[in-house]
């Protein structure tokens, strides 16, 4: 056991240093996660709430009422501004719709008259303007049940299974830690064990007193490393940049343990099959981003229907319910968190084994 250990420890070491001497391509690794969080987070930013604007031609309490109910939906980006102005800015484009309040609303509707609420939509993009046909007369609905609560006698009685809120933003961010943290842990491990056969040592850690397996492990370890660096500065964006506090700060070191353990292992495994790194790399990459989609980044996996199936085989699907309880505490997947850790260190453990296979199979060649 000592000299399997010796053998695992003087391995990872080799692959650090390694990766200390090629530093803009080691630098460039670590800070994946990151990239890939910020483009994720323009993504959600950009097509969260619709922009528009609203105009005010009556400043009446109804009016003001009518206006706070639309700011309360969640769907809208509001800012109120003068008809000309509206209009030059959903001819440029920069706003997608334009509601008006007319004048006399507050008398016309205590007068009981019915009052035309002019809304005027650039109909371009389709998820927007669902949203604005959507939310628009939810936001009426809304300001009949504050303003006249008797002539609106049937409401939803709301229960939360969830004890709190979670914005779009929060949500996906946690998740996209998950992907950027197995996406480094892949890559960096895919690309220590692809240099091997890149510079022809792989014969010669054949060759060396120590067993397949034990290769792997080691380079499995240099990448965890690396792989755990990358982890501390994606959490540090989130929970200082965009604020989002896990509940359960240990948990959260836990669960980005058990999501990187599977990322190294399959990565080494990874590049064992491949063998050059410029395939390795388009090979997790292009693995990794459709089984994200799949995973439940945006809500649990099981609201996919029958895509939803093929969550159960991807490790992020157990990664991110891990790392959605340790930030909201929520459960976002059937299975018990304990069966969620089991999985993941089953991906790994049967990862090194075929890494291992793979090595022995190749060294035998």
């Amino acid at each position: 056991m000592r000299h399997l250990l010796r053998v695992i420890a003087a391995m990872c070491v080799k692959d650090l240093r390694l990766a200390l001497s090629e530093r803009a391509a080691t630098f460039i690794g670590v800070i994946i996660p990151i990239n890939f969080l910020l483009l994720f987070i323009l993504f959600a930013l950009s097509g969260g709430e619709a922009p528009i604007a609203v105009v005010m031609d009556d400043q009446g309490p109804l009016a003001q009422q009518l206006l706070a109910a639309m700011q309360q939906a969640h769907s809208f980006q509001i800012h109120l501004t003068d008809a000309a102005s509206a209009e030059r800015e959903i001819a440029s484009g920069s706003i997608v719709g334009v509601v008006t309040i007319p004048a006399g609303f507050d008398e016309q509707l205590q007068r009981g008259a019915p009052v035309a609420l002019p809304v005027e939509v650039n109909n371009l993009n389709v998820d927007f303007t669902n949203d604005i046909r959507r939310a628009v007369p939810l936001s009426i609905t809304a300001f009949y049940a504050q303003a006249f609560p008797g002539q609106v006698v049937v409401q939803a009685l709301e229960r939360d299974v969830q004890p709190q809120d979670t914005g779009y933003v929060p949500y996906l961010a946690v998740s996209i830690v998950v992907a950027g943290l197995f996406i480094e842990g892949l890559l960096q491990a895919a690309i220590m064990m692809a240099r091997e056969y890149e510079e022809h040592t792989i014969k010669e850690l054949a060759l060396a007193p120590a067993g397949a397996w034990t290769i792997a492990l080691g380079k499995a370890l240099a990448a965890l490393v690396l792989t755990a660096i990358a982890g501390v500065l994606v959490a540090a964006v989130v929970v200082v940049v965009l604020g989002v506090r896990p509940l359960y700060p240990w948990e959260v070191l836990g669960a980005g343990l058990l999501v990187s353990v599977p990322a190294v292992a399959l990565g080494v495994l990874c590049g064992a099959v491949m063998r050059r790194r410029q395939a390795a790399i388009p090979l997790a990459l292009g693995a990794t981003l459709p089984l994200f989609f799949m995973s439940g980044p945006f809500g649990p996996p099981n609201w996919l229907g029958a895509a939803g199936a093929i969550a159960l085989v991807s490790p992020l699907t157990y990664g991110i319910a891990l790392f959605q309880h340790a930030f909201h505490g929520y459960r976002t997947a059937q299975p018990s968190l304990g069966t969620d850790a089991v999985m993941l260190l089953g991906f790994a453990v049967v990862s090194v084994v075929a890494a291992g296979l793979v090595l022995r199979r190749g060294a035998a060649a």
